[in-house]
């Protein structure tokens, strides 16, 4: 049993006789663990014999009964007022052509006031006859009196109609954003497509829900993110998100403990305040800012160093140069502040990698070791979903977190072979990332993908789509171990944003985070992992889902 300094007056509770893996190398299996309920931390582990002499008369004893314990899952990529809105949007996932969309949204424009903004989100073109994008054409058909704005399953796509582009004041004149692009018909007028920030001139005019509203919807998701395992997330979200989930906290209504990251714009007015990582409280913490370096695969954004298949001057959209990336690490983390870098291709990642370089190679990365006075802070590169062997390299070398979703893998495979040809058999690296040194960090990227954690795990494990089990195997030579995949959806996201000392691990002083099955996951088939029920979540020693009896 680990050692401990036993205070008889708080409340205690023993979880007895399970198979518990604390992920704790030096001790990676125990029966028992003791929890301080005054403070939500865990004071003991070991042998239930031992644990059970803790027990006084302040003390609640749980029988696991041989259940199989976790320490609770962090989703280490979400948008959750995000998720939220997009409940409340028209659902396009899974629409297998355009007509169908357009079918799916007059649903809800016949319902809707004429002249009121109709948006949805989740269509995807790469999985229609002929992967070809949208047009407004088939919107203002059908859905003439109303504005109409679909965004596309990977967020960094817009369909609007011609009332939308018209409210956005969008015409053939219009310059493209930088970064980004307003698509053109053959006659030049615009087509209906926005991509990367030109989504911005549209997506901007639509007033958002109340906060009310998306209180109320971050309740019910909160709810189910809970019976999925999952006790945190790391969410990237703008100022108003931040301040939804400030009240909420201020109400008790947060049940999940969030890592918060700030848009990129936000950076000089963080420095300006002192703001640093670590900021904050158990259940709503300040880490860092994101920074976009592309855009993404579905919508042919991401930035790539050889063009995609079929589009020979295409090489997708780098948003943030190399020197530009430079001079955000050197202020961000000089500040104490953590960055979390989108980077989709390949030129992206190298291109974020020879900045955080530059800096490295200067004398200039400070990760917090260097100074008392700062926090511990981390570089993640985030998605890298395709990366050359030197940049693996390079990545390990600089100690980069690489956080991925690997659900991402086996939703886009279809599109990553058709896309990048070839170059698709190093894509979704994971085994080999994790092989080279990196930490590994996974998550869903919620809205765009399932916020199950288990179907996430069953995609890492089997490299595999749960809702497609005839198809075989994807690069199954990137498959993580079971094992592998719970260290990174636990200890590595706690790495990744710096928390390693509070959270991923049920070790004495870290809080007591856990998740409970009925069947343990180490031992039944892969195939299985997707519909394992969680028999209960506990949050801080709390009973959050589930039942312990």
């Amino acid at each position: 049993m680990s050692a401990l300094t036993f205070a008889p007056q708080k409340p205690l509770l023993l979880l007895l006789n399970g198979a518990i893996h604390t992920l704790d190398p030096e001790r990676p299996m125990v029966s028992a663990v003791a929890i301080d309920l005054a403070a939500g931390q865990i004071i003991a582990t070991g042998d239930s014999g031992d644990i059970r002499r803790l027990a006084g008369s302040l003390t609640d004893t749980i029988d696991l009964r041989g259940r199989t314990v976790t320490p609770g899952f962090s989703d280490a990529h979400t948008h959750l007022v995000h998720y939220a809105q997009a409940r409340l949007d028209v659902d396009l996932h899974g629409v297998t052509s355009e007509s169908e969309a357009v079918a799916r949204v007059v649903e809800r424009a016949s319902r809707t006031p004429a002249g009121a903004w109709i948006v949805g989100r989740g269509w995807d073109a790469n999985a229609w006859p002929g992967q070809r994008f949208p047009s407004r054409r088939s919107l203002d058909a059908a859905m003439p009196e109303h504005p109409v704005a679909l965004w596309n399953h990977d967020l960094h796509s817009l369909w609007a109609s011609s009332r939308a582009l018209s409210a956005a004041g969008i015409t053939r004149e219009t310059p493209d954003p930088h970064p980004g692009r307003i698509g053109h018909d053959h006659s030049g007028e615009p087509d209906g497509m926005l991509y990367e920030d030109a989504v911005a001139l549209v997506s901007d005019r639509i007033a958002p829900p109340s906060e009310d509203t998306l209180a109320r919807e971050l309740g019910v998701i909160q709810t189910e993110l809970l019976a999925h395992g999952i006790t945190g997330v790391h969410n990237i979200e703008n100022a108003r998100s931040l301040r939804l989930l400030q009240r909420m906290r201020a109400t008790g209504e947060l049940r999940l403990r969030v890592l918060y990251y700030i848009p990129r714009h936000s950076l000089p007015s963080a420095l300006d305040l002192g703001l640093q990582a670590d900021l904050g409280d158990d259940w709503l913490r300040f880490a860092g800012i994101k920074v976009f370096m592309d855009g993404a695969l579905g919508s042919h954004t991401a930035a790539m160093l050889a063009p995609y298949e079929g589009e020979p001057g295409n090489l997708g959209m780098l948003t943030t140069t190399a020197d530009e990336a430079e001079a955000l690490v050197r202020e961000a983390t000089a500040g104490g502040i953590g960055l979390a870098i989108h980077a989709i291709g390949d030129r992206a990642v190298h291109a974020a990698l020879d900045g955080i370089e530059a800096v490295s190679r200067a004398g200039r990365m400070t990760f917090g070791a260097s100074g008392a006075s700062l926090p511990v802070v981390r570089v993640r590169l985030e998605h890298v979903q395709l990366a050359s062997d030197a940049d693996i390299a390079r990545m390990a070398s600089l100690g980069v977190v690489a956080s991925v979703q690997p659900f991402h893998a086996v939703v886009d495979r279809d599109t990553a072979e058709r896309s990048w040809g070839e170059r698709f058999r190093r894509a979704y690296a994971y085994q080999r990332m994790r092989t080279a040194g990196i930490p590994l960090a996974l998550g869903s990227d919620v809205p765009v993908d399932t916020p199950d954690p288990l179907r996430i795990i069953h995609a890492a494990v089997a490299r595999n789509n749960d809702e497609t089990p005839e198809r075989p195997p994807w690069l199954p030579g990137e498959a993580l171990s079971l094992r592998q995949a719970i260290w990174a959806y636990t200890q590595g996201a706690a790495w990744a944003g710096g928390q390693e000392k509070r959270l991923g691990s049920i070790q004495r002083g870290k809080l007591a985070d856990l998740v409970v099955f009925d069947e343990d996951p180490f031992i039944m088939p892969p195939d299985r992992l997707a519909s394992l029920p969680v028999a209960a979540t506990i949050v801080g020693g709390q009973l959050a889902h589930g039942s312990l009896s």
